[in-house]
């Protein structure tokens, strides 16, 4: 029970700071979600490793350590190719103990958590690990990037089976209030989840118009940027489109640095129609009407223009730098 009750509490003390409502306070709950989905998905691994294969994940280590020992036989190899299949590899299970997209991938293909939820906690593990490590705070989306990492949390709290309850020592009152005296125990992370789901809520009207909000006015951003920087060419055969060009060209393409016929001759994955399909995208997210729909498909966009967003704000910058300098 005490395992649960873990889980249970740093949930609780997420929403309460969701609550609060201030950045300090949505960057903690952030931090405290990512962390309680990784305890969460973690237990579920071992959970599966265990039971689904520990058996003859333990007859494999036995035939391979006989095999090194010199004391191998055709049977032996027969068995060691026959059992290989059946388990998860010792590199793979590294990786599980220690990378986050590997847990997710590994539960999904397990059925343990649903498909739709792999590109949702991966975005929302990116940004955990920009506030957590890098010192970047997405201000103008933390509130709705952590209302759904709190739903999805609390997906994955209701996909948790804790297996076998040990009652040690008294529970607090975080798990306490979803215990149902003449109820199942072992159902109490699925009424705990439902509960705290309900209790914080997702109004899906403002989650949506937030992210629609977000991205348009990002893009809006970014068209803007790239009128600046063409403006601001400094040579005279300047040719529209010349900006996103060299924007997008390898650093260490010194021809095409330098010369303007290479420059327009190398490729160029973004170009202004792709703003228009991202604006345009954008606006038919006003029709979606599934939460996990709706983040995806912003993660989606925003993965897809965010590295060009970057070069144009340091573009700018350094425009900016340069004229004061001249000033």
């Amino acid at each position: 029970m005490q395992r649960l009750e873990l889980v249970i509490v740093q949930l609780e003390e997420a929403k309460r700071l969701i609550e609060v409502d201030r950045v300090p306070q949505l960057r903690l709950a952030h931090i405290l979600l990512d962390s309680a989905i990784e305890l969460i998905m973690h237990r579920m691994i071992e959970q599966e490793l265990h039971y689904s294969e520990g058996y003859h994940f333990g007859q494999l280590e036995q035939l391979e350590r006989l095999e090194r020992l010199g004391r191998g036989s055709d049977h032996i190899r027969s068995e060691i190719d026959r059992l290989k299949p059946l388990v998860t590899s010792k590199k793979r299970r590294r990786d599980l103990g220690r990378i986050f997209g590997a847990k997710v991938d590994f539960l999904i293909e397990r059925g343990v958590i649903p498909a739709e939820l792999g590109p949702i906690l991966g975005k929302l593990h990116e940004y955990r690990n920009e506030t957590y490590h890098r010192d970047k705070h997405r201000i103008e989306i933390i509130r709705p990037a952590v209302l759904i990492h709190f739903d999805v949390a609390c997906t994955v709290l209701d996909r948790y089976d804790v297996g076998i309850i040990v009652r040690s020592d008294p529970i607090g009152p975080e798990l306490r209030r979803f215990e149902d005296p003449d109820g199942d125990p072992l159902t109490i992370s699925h009424t705990a989840a439902r509960q705290l789901r309900a209790e914080l809520g997702l109004d899906l009207p403002r989650f949506r118009a937030a992210l629609v909000e977000n991205l348009a006015g990002r893009l809006e951003d970014l068209n803007d940027g790239l009128d600046y920087v063409q403006e601001n060419l400094t040579y005279r055969d300047a040719l529209p489109g010349d900006a996103l060009r060299l924007l997008q060209l390898d650093p260490d393409d010194i021809e095409a640095i330098f010369d303007h016929a290479a420059m327009r001759s190398r490729p160029c994955p973004i170009t202004m129609e792709s703003i228009q399909t991202w604006i345009q995208a954008t606006s038919e997210m006003e029709k979606l009407t599934d939460r996990h729909s709706l983040f995806i498909e912003f993660a989606r966009i925003e993965d897809e223009f965010e590295a060009l967003e970057r070069s144009v704000h340091e573009a700018t910058y350094q425009i900016d730098e340069a004229a004061n300098m001249r000033d």
